[in-house]
């Protein structure tokens, strides 16, 4: 098992390019189900992170392929990544 205080931070890396996504901020649960649904990644930060405010992106939990000690990889195409409002609205 694994707390959300053991995930906060982590980097997200996309197993098929080696892309550090970002670092992970939230998760969503499905309470009635019982189930994780999405993490939430925030951008890695920019020099000039003032300069653009991108909205957190959400990763499905299928995608997740391990969670790691300094990492959480996951394999998913760049296209069909979402952002948690896109996620929220399906």
């Amino acid at each position: 098992m694994i707390s959300y205080l053991e995930l906060i931070d982590k980097d997200i890396i996309n197993i098929k390019n080696g892309e550090n996504i970002g670092k992970f901020t939230d998760i969503e649960i499905d309470t009635k189900k019982g189930r994780v649904l999405a993490l939430y990644v925030s951008e890695p930060t920019k020099i000039f992170k003032f300069l653009k405010n991108n909205p957190p992106k959400a990763i499905k939990w299928e995608e997740i392929v391990k969670v790691g000690l300094d990492v959480i990889v996951v394999n998913y195409d760049n296209d069909l990544i979402k952002t948690a409002k896109e996620l929220v609205n399906e």
